[in-house]
């Protein structure tokens, strides 16, 4: 018996072995990887062996694990393409290890760059395919986007306070790396430092993964690799997932993290082409490529960040209606929600069928894309209008391409995208009041915009006109009638982000009290920052460290959404019905 229990031991203590080994190279790829990107920015001797050296360790774990036990088809399958990386790894970590690392060259930094990313790419993978062992536990989905989201800012900001990451000569903060990762994620645009300026190369990659990451959702992104490369989502996954994407049809679950994934690229990736070949001021073809994906990312995510001085408004791009246009689009497309825009892709596809075939019931949209489209559209129109009579019918305020172009590309990007074209410092009282609300306003649910979102807007503006009206129709929208708890929801949401807006603006204007800056300056930059967009009027790198933290609060709050951070931190009321006499008090 005591044999057997010994031998129990350790075939455990080999079990727990064999368990730790991959991850454990994928952290020292990790390692390696940043010190190599991050620090030295030359492959050392130390790195070199250690990089090899993880190398050969990592093919002979993997090709243990897939000889060693006896394996389902599937799972042997998976493990082929281990397998198959494995060797790749050995082989290039053999040639490392025989040839002089000085006769190498570049190829030397390419080479170990590639060790580090299979072995991190393989541990990875199995991460995300032993995932269900995390989302099976009853997590409240607003908890899981909450985290996912505190530790992709806690990644970048750590990332970001890497040497190389900044300009030579700068030095990077640890408030000025939380304050720009957490931008970044939550695809806002707000600095306290120029990123153009401040951040090298590297940073502005960091910078782009962020908001590509953060635009998408790190959740988003992992069970979208889960369907992709394994089996596809378990119903708890589903479930989970349906909530945070706010897709009841949970058989469509798969089908809609594809085309989430797949439109985003493929939008952002036609933006980058247009772009590319609309900057002709660039004749660097490498640089020229940067600026263009980096802009058509920050775009799309409606994030706002840039890697021109000036913004839009610097002079490479200064008068170029087609990036202003190419921009607008991308941002109105990346603001209207994934829903919308499937939505619409089916709608198309089933009326080129129904030309095609003649027969059948014409396809219809559904009421929320009917009414994000109509808000939108009709918001961008009164917002340029409005721009246009305050900046330049009553004044003579700074235009880029002409006061119409102006009017129109500040009106869209004021729902949250934050990219300006001319200096906003410039612009005067009543713009800024304006611009204020149509920040407030927001995007579409589902996107990648902020603010209160333009569906809560119109449905809590409706419920109200019907309760002035007493109308016993209730809300119709499209001859369909809206659910009645639905306006009281949106009418709730609007109050509560009113709440908080004035919370947060007493408590800055206690932080700012020592300093002669106007209200209406503070409460624009804490408009900005709670509905993600991104508009400065140059203050934000003005204010003291705590302001700045408070903006950054906020900033988080608004891209996971008041109410979800409300529903999931407030416990939930699990007492039955009181059965107590209702009795009528007097409103007015």
């Amino acid at each position: 018996m005591a044999g057997s229990s010994g031998n129990e031991e350790t075939q455990g203590w080999i079990k727990f072995f064999r368990q730790t080994l991959h991850p454990l190279f994928g952290l020292v790829a990790v390692a390696c990887l940043l010190t190599l990107v991050g620090w030295t920015g030359d492959v050392t001797t130390l790195l070199h062996w250690v990089t090899c050296g993880t190398g050969v360790a990592f093919a002979m774990e993997r090709a243990w694990v897939y000889f060693e036990d006896k394996l389902p088809r599937n799972e042997r399958k998976r493990l082929k393409i281990h397998l198959s990386l494995a060797v790749l790894v050995l082989l290039t970590s053999i040639i490392l290890m025989i040839l002089p690392l000085s006769s190498l060259g570049d190829t030397a930094i390419a080479s170990h760059i590639f060790i580090q990313i299979a072995v991190l790419v393989s541990s990875l993978a199995s991460m995300i395919y032993h995932q269900t062992r995390f989302t099976a536990r009853a997590f409240h989905p607003g908890l899981v986007l909450i985290f996912s989201f505190l530790a992709l800012i806690l990644a970048g900001t750590l990332l970001l306070m890497m040497p190389r990451c900044v300009a030579p000569g700068n030095t990077c903060t640890w408030l000025d790396a939380l304050f720009t990762a957490t931008s970044a994620v939550c695809v806002t645009g707000l600095t306290v430092q120029n990123s153009a300026t401040f951040f090298s190369l590297t940073g502005q990659v960091v910078i782009l993964l962020l908001i590509q990451t953060g635009g998408l959702g790190i959740m988003t992104l992992t069970f979208f690799a889960a369907v992709v490369l394994f089996e596809g989502l378990s119903l708890h996954d589903r479930l989970l997932l349906g909530k945070m994407l706010s897709e009841n049809r949970l058989a469509r679950i798969g089908q809609t993290l594809s085309f989430i994934v797949a439109f985003t690229f493929i939008i952002e990736g036609i933006g980058a082409v247009i772009l590319f070949m609309s900057l002709d001021s660039i004749p660097d073809l490498g640089t020229r490529a940067f600026h263009s994906v980096f802009h058509a990312v920050s775009a799309f995510c409606n994030a706002g960040f840039s890697t021109l001085p000036d913004g839009l408004a610097s002079e490479a791009v200064r008068g170029n209606g087609i990036w202003q246009i190419v921009v607008m689009v991308l941002i109105v497309i990346g603001g209207l929600g994934a829903l919308v825009c499937e939505d619409i892709s089916q709608w198309v596809m089933a009326m080129i069928r129904l030309r095609k075939e003649k027969t059948g019931p014409r396809p219809r949209l559904k009421v929320h894309s009917r009414l994000v489209l109509s808000v939108t559209a009709g918001l961008i129109i009164i917002g340029a209008l409005g721009i246009f009579i305050s900046e330049f019918l009553f004044g003579n305020g700074p235009q880029n391409g002409g006061v119409i172009l102006t009017s129109f590309f500040h009106s869209v990007t004021a729902r949250t995208a934050g990219f300006n074209t001319v200096p906003m410092s410039q612009i005067n009282l009543l713009t800024a009041e304006f611009l204020m609300l149509l920040m407030l306003i927001g995007g579409s649910p589902g996107g990648t915009a902020g603010g209160m979102r333009t569906t809560v807007f119109a449905v809590g503006i409706a419920h109200v006109w019907s309760q002035l009206r007493m109308s016993r129709r209730g809300i119709i929208a499209f001859n369909r009638r809206i659910p009645p708890e639905l306006g009281a929801q949106a009418l709730g949401l609007m109050v509560l982000t009113g709440v908080w807006l004035i919370i947060n603006l007493m408590i800055l204007i206690a932080l700012e009290s020592g300093k002669s800056i106007n209200e209406s300056e503070l409460l624009f930059e804490l408009i900005s920052a709670f509905a993600t967009v991104g508009l400065s009027l140059d203050l934000t790198p003005l204010l003291t460290p705590e302001s700045q933290i408070l903006l950054t609060v906020n900033m988080f709050v608004g891209r996971i959404g008041l109410l979800t951070v409300l529903a999931t931190l407030i416990p939930p009321d699990t007492y039955p019905s009181s059965g107590k006499p209702p009795e009528k008090i007097l409103l007015i």
